[in-house]
Formats: C-alpha cells, sequence, structure tokens
C-alpha cells in the first residue's frame, strides 16, 4: 500500500468516527468482541484498513463499529490481536446501548448529579462524610426480629433508588423495608469529621419507606442475567444536604460504548473486605476492568452467564477488595453536560464466595439499561 493511500484512509476514518489521528502509547485494551487488542492510531491498525477497505463506503452501522473500538487513551483505536469483529458470545445481533437522548423522561433525571470533592482524591481506602453522596443502604427485615442492612444501592433523583434486582426479590424470612441515604459511618449520627481548625457535620441520615419495588422483568437468578431493579420511595429525599445527592448516569453518546481496556474504576460500599466483616464506614477502592473473555472463562463452571450487558472487575488482578454491597456502583469519572463528575456505569450484582478466590466482580452494565431506567420512572 502506497503512502498517499495509507493517508487517504486515515482521513476517511478520522472523518467517519470524528476521532483525530495521534501518536499514542500503546495500552493493552478489551475489544467489543471480549478480545484482547492494543490502543495504537487507526493508520498502524491492519484490521481496522482492512475492515474500511472491505466495507467502503461505510454503512451507518460500520461507522458504528468503528466508533465502539475506540480507546479512552489518546483518541486511539483497540486493535484486536486477532479478526476485527464485534460480536459477543452472548450477544450475536451485535446490540449497541440504545439512544435515550431524546427519551421523554431524559429530564427526570437531573443534571446537576455526581459532585466530585477534592478528599476524592485522596490515596487508600477510607472516604469522608461528603465524597459519596449518593450512597444508599437498603434496610430489610429479618425472620425473627430486628433489621439489617443487606444491599446498596445509589441515589438517581428524589425518588429513585437504583439496585440489583436480586436484592428486591425478597421472601417471608427477609422483607425489604426502608432505604437509608446520607450514611457515612452506621451507628454514628450525625457523621462529623475534624477539618482544618473545625468540626463539621453531616444531615442527619434519611430513613424512608419503600414505595415501590421494580426488578427488571427478564431477571434470571439463576444466570443472573439482567440484574437491576429501581425503588421508589415513599416520600422525596431531601437532596439539598450535602450528603444527599444523585449519581449521574451516562445518558449521553459520549458516555455510552465505553471501551473500558484495563481501565482503572472505582467501587464503593460497607461491604465485605479482606478483614471478613461487614465495615461500619463507607469504603472505597480502585480496581481495574477484567476483559470479557476472560471473566467469562473464570464463571465456566458456574450457572452464572458473563454477557457484553456486563462489566468485570477486580479479582483477577489482585485486588483486595473482592467484594462490594449488592447494588452498589462501578463509577469512572468523566464529562457530564461539559462538567467533569462521576458517572455510574456498573451495580454490583454477583462475585466470589470467598474472597480467597480470584474472581473479579461481575457489575450490570448501566449503558444497556437505560431505557429500561428511562421506562420505568416517573414524576
Amino acid at each position: 500500500m502506497s503512502k498517499t493511500a495509507k493517508y487517504d484512509l486515515n482521513n476517511h476514518f478520522s472523518a467517519v468516527t470524528g476521532w483525530a489521528i495521534t501518536k499514542s502509547k500503546t495500552p493493552k485494551c478489551t475489544t467489543p468482541s471480549a478480545g484482547t487488542g492494543t490502543c495504537i492510531p487507526a493508520k498502524e491498525c491492519q484490521p481496522v484498513i482492512d475492515f474500511i477497505q472491505r466495507n467502503s463506503p461505510l454503512s451507518q452501522a460500520n461507522k458504528d463499529i468503528l466508533r465502539f473500538y475506540q480507546c479512552s487513551v489518546d483518541n486511539s483505536v483497540c486493535c484486536p490481536d486477532s479478526q476485527f469483529v464485534i460480536p459477543s458470545s452472548n450477544n450475536p445481533d451485535n446490540e449497541l446501548p440504545p439512544d435515550v437522548t431524546n427519551h421523554k423522561n431524559i429530564e427526570l433525571l437531573p443534571t446537576e448529579c455526581g459532585p466530585i470533592t477534592s478528599d476524592r482524591f485522596v490515596i487508600g481506602h477510607r472516604t469522608s462524610i461528603f465524597d459519596y453522596p449518593w450512597m444508599a443502604l437498603l434496610n430489610y427485615r429479618l425472620e425473627k426480629s430486628g433489621t439489617d442492612f443487606r444491599c446498596t444501592g445509589t441515589v438517581i433523583n428524589d425518588w429513585y433508588i437504583l439496585t440489583a434486582a436480586h436484592c428486591l426479590i425478597t421472601s417471608p424470612t427477609l422483607q425489604l423495608i426502608s432505604v437509608r441515604v446520607g450514611e457515612h459511618t452506621i451507628n454514628t449520627d450525625p457523621d462529623c469529621e475534624d477539618g482544618f481548625r473545625n468540626r463539621y457535620c453531616a444531615d442527619p441520615v434519611q430513613d424512608v419507606d419503600v414505595a415501590e419495588v421494580i426488578p427488571h422483568p427478564e431477571f434470571d437468578s439463576k444466570t443472573l442475567e439482567n440484574d437491576i431493579g429501581l425503588i421508589r420511595v415513599a416520600h422525596l429525599l431531601n437532596t439539598t444536604a450535602y450528603s444527599v445527592q444523585p449519581i449521574c448516569l451516562p445518558t449521553t453518546a459520549a458516555l455510552r460504548n465505553r471501551n473500558f481496556g484495563n481501565t482503572s474504576v472505582e467501587v464503593t460500599g460497607w461491604g465485605i473486605t479482606d478483614a471478613g466483616p461487614k465495615s461500619s464506614e463507607l469504603l472505597r477502592a480502585h480496581v481495574s476492568v477484567v476483559s470479557e473473555e476472560q471473566c467469562r472463562k473464570t464463571y465456566q463452571q458456574t450457572a452464572a452467564v458473563v454477557t457484553r450487558k456486563q462489566i468485570c472487575a477486580g479479582g483477577i488482578n489482585g485486588s483486595d477488595f473482592c467484594r462490594g454491597d449488592s447494588g452498589g456502583p462501578l463509577t469512572m469519572v468523566a464529562l457530564h453536560n461539559d462538567k467533569v463528575r462521576t458517572i455510574e456505569y456498573g451495580v454490583v450484582s454477583f462475585g466470589p464466595v470467598a474472597c480467597e478466590q480470584s474472581f473479579p466482580v461481575v457489575y450490570t452494565r448501566m449503558d444497556y439499561y437505560m431505557d429500561w431506567i428511562l421506562d420505568n420512572i416517573k414524576p
């Protein structure tokens, strides 16, 4: 191929995808088909070149496929180590996340969401009281007596909590009765911290009754597919408190179809840690995303099914935060309406039975369910 041909092809690729072609480092990445690849400029990726030449002029569907291979590093492309394909073993129709830009209920999700505090950038597992104001605890009545927090979720607006479907499938021995928001250290109310020359406290926690539970209708308790659900609370949450704020969701085109590669993501919760028992204090950890292919192999001897509609993280790469609370969030920082915000990309679905098992935690992937979320919330 001549230098001129390469140059023209590169311009063609840039034109149809909207990407600038720049020199970059070569980090490893995961392709949409769950294979391995390397983030490099498109003009250096022979499978991409072959795909464009083979399919020119490119249809809109083929342009969408090319965009799906975009890396989050230096506007490069995830060049596959093998053939250029997009199918998933459990997504044969190459289904992409839905476009909800013009959904009738899109305005029910606040644009002011996912605030970031300066304390968020401190290294370590400990968190400060205003760092994660979207965190929610799900409270259950036990069979014999008393109550217990058994799952978590996130505030997505004044009326709704996002969580896992399996947290909503209760029984006579375990009944979901209420949700707590604005919590940081359980059994301490209000939560206070010492700052520079002063002491500051959060507002008291808000315990609200459950008005409605909405598990995904296609949730499968055996394979754990479609493990996502919503809770509508009985009365309006007070989101004017600094300790209770909604998290952002991937509603825009720029936030959908993200190629996570081996990206580091953040998880938060009060769940089981390497120390064993639940933590009374909200903790955080940064873990690396694991490819769908590798994750699927890890769980192949179980009934669980791993598809493109899930994200796997931690475990295999030696994370000491091997289990998060069910229903809790997997997040990344990204631009949301031109502001740097925290975006929830995953909901904790399932993970290893014991921390000694080097299994990643599996999260339900949000961008594939944004249409379902919007279909099921109301003013």
